[in-house]
């Protein structure tokens, strides 16, 4: 497996509708042994073949190729990613920096504009969107308008760096969360050069940057001021991961969804104590999940422990990319160039891996997660007595049920990104619309898609006014609940939890419920699929048990 210093890596090719391309030749040049690494690693093989020299690629081959003996390894290799993604809380103090180092060059006699990332850099302004005005048709107009008064100093400043700086993009307020920008977008999957081919791989400062692993795109998240090395062109090193392989088999039942099968696998995998992990999916059951859902399970990776949760490149890859409206010649490129570098999922594979865990798709249940933390996973009808077992006594009387809903918000990347999802929500608003349906008056119920893309398909399906109508309109495309930014409390039940009638409720399709993380006065909160946020917010009560009892009684 020794490759001369100077020699460059072997390369092969295909040609595709009459073009010529060419790749890295793993597979030839490294057979049986290749075919046995994760394919993360295969990934982190091409990485160091390309963007290595002399003895270091020598060192990091082979040091990837001894991983093999025992599943781990304390060597380090250095990662170098072809783009940065990044949101405003944390470009800001990066530009902030280079525009100080540029003034710095100008003092000293220099020109400041030769001063320049290396690497593209992409800042979508999505951490800054709060929830103020909800339930009414100007709520997403309103929200962004205050959202621009309240940063109007910020995002100028992002302006002039979009414009003074080369390789830097801003995708300004309003046009939908990082993450999905970078699904819908920016993720080519595989990058081409002059007909040389390799995999799009990049790094994001925000701990969900995996969520594009769901398409086959290698990705994590990492500190600013990594990210501000790397886009410069230094590299990132990084120990050769532990690499958990988690099989799937079977198929998931009719209305279980994959935030369910999300939350599954974080229960799982923090159960087995994944910490710093890279994770694979692997096994027959992956080859029937949309990219979608695959892209909700890798949203997931910091929940469950891990760095990665990547799904290989596959034909539900290619019909995303489609969806997506990225070029079909792209496409072909796409799957044809992984399936001759090796990179493409083999359901009847069986890499070695660190450790592995199955799960069973079919035993795959309608869950919750919660009340304060995102593993502790209970069917949907068990709120009840996991809101009983806390004890809470109210010391007033109230109209509100005691453990009131106060927050119902379908939000975050993690799950408005897939459109099955918003689109079983949106059938639930139809048919409680038609039953005459609205949550109770003290719910705040917000919609905040990952892009404008949702309501275009949310509208042409129909659906959009039937969300509007059950109280789920939008209220912007940003993170907004799922990072906090909730906005007030409803008074009546700042009003309640002032007399101590009411310990409230969040629900929220996001990832995190820890103490505090949804609003500041609520310490109770169950993650749950857009669809049960709607089920849950119109019954307006926590404790209710959805599988037995009516969401309401109507007239």
């Amino acid at each position: 497996m020794d490759t001369p210093d100077d020699t460059p890596p072997r390369r092969t090719g295909f040609t595709l509708d009459g073009v010529a391309y060419t790749h890295i030749d793993m597979a030839g040049q490294y057979g049986a042994d290749f075919q046995r690494l994760p394919v993360v690693l295969r990934l982190l093989l091409e990485n160091a073949l390309r963007n290595m020299r002399g003895a270091e690629r020598d060192d990091a081959v082979a040091a990837l190729f001894a991983w093999l003996a025992h599943g781990t390894s304390e060597a380090e290799i250095a990662f170098q990613p072809g783009r940065v993604l990044m949101h405003d809380t944390t470009s800001t103090p990066a530009l902030v920096d280079i525009a100080a180092m540029r003034d710095a060059l100008d003092e000293a006699g220099m020109d400041p504009r030769a001063l320049n990332p290396v690497l593209p850099v992409d800042v979508s302004v999505d951490h800054s969107l709060a929830v103020q005005a909800y339930a009414r048709p100007d709520a997403a107009a309103s929200n962004l308008a205050l959202e621009l008064r309240r940063n109007a100093e910020r995002y100028r400043f992002l302006r002039w760096a979009s414009k003074a700086l080369s390789n830097v993009r801003i995708h300004p307020p309003g046009t939908g969360i990082m993450h999905t920008l970078n699904l819908e977008q920016l993720a080519t999957v595989v990058c081409e050069h002059d007909g040389a081919l390799h995999p799009d791989m990049m790094i994001g400062t925000d701990s969900h940057t995996p969520m594009i692993n769901g398409i086959g795109v290698l990705g994590w998240g990492v500190g600013g001021l990594e990210a501000q090395t790397v886009m410069f062109g230094m590299p990132t090193l990084l120990r050769i991961p532990d690499v958990i392989g988690v099989r799937l088999s079977g198929t998931l039942a009719a209305g279980v969804t994959a935030t369910d099968l999300a939350l599954t696998v974080t229960q799982r995998l923090r159960a087995i104590g994944v910490s710093g992990e890279f994770v694979e999916f692997f096994g027959p059951g992956v080859a029937t999940l949309s990219a979608g859902s695959r892209c909700v399970v890798a949203n997931m990776a910091p929940e469950y422990g891990a760095t990665t949760g990547y799904f290989p490149i596959d034909a539900a890859t290619l019909d995303y990319l489609r969806q997506t409206g990225r070029d079909p010649a792209h496409v072909a490129r796409v799957g044809a160039y992984a399936a001759s570098a090796g990179l493409a999922l083999d359901p009847a594979a069986t890499p070695r891996y660190t450790r592995v865990v199955e799960i069973a798709l079919d035993q795959v249940g309608t869950r919750v997660a919660g009340p304060t933390r995102p593993q502790d996973l209970h069917p949907y009808e068990q709120t009840r007595a996991l809101l009983a077992g806390l004890g809470f006594a109210p010391r007033a009387a109230s109209p509100l049920p005691r453990h009131a809903i106060a927050i119902a918000a379908i939000t975050s990347c993690t799950n408005t990104s897939d459109p099955r999802l918003l689109v079983a929500a949106g059938l639930l608003a139809r048919k409680a619309r038609r039953a005459g349906l609205k949550a109770p008056a003290w719910v705040k119920t917000s919609l905040g898609p990952g892009s404008p893309a949702a309501a275009d398909y949310l509208a042409r399906a129909g659906l959009l006014a039937d969300l509007e109508a059950v109280g789920f309109g939008i209220v912007g495309y940003g993170c907004t609940t799922c990072i906090g930014n909730s906005g007030p409390l409803p008074p009546m039940v700042r009003d309640a939890m002032a007399a101590g009638a009411v310990r409230p409720v969040a629900v929220l399709s996001g990832n995190r419920n820890f103490t505090g993380r949804i609003h500041p006065d609520l310490d109770l909160g169950f993650l749950m699929s857009p669809p049960l946020v709607i089920a849950f917010a119109l019954a307006g009560d926590a404790e209710r048990d959805l599988a037995r009892e009516p969401v309401q009684v109507g007239a």
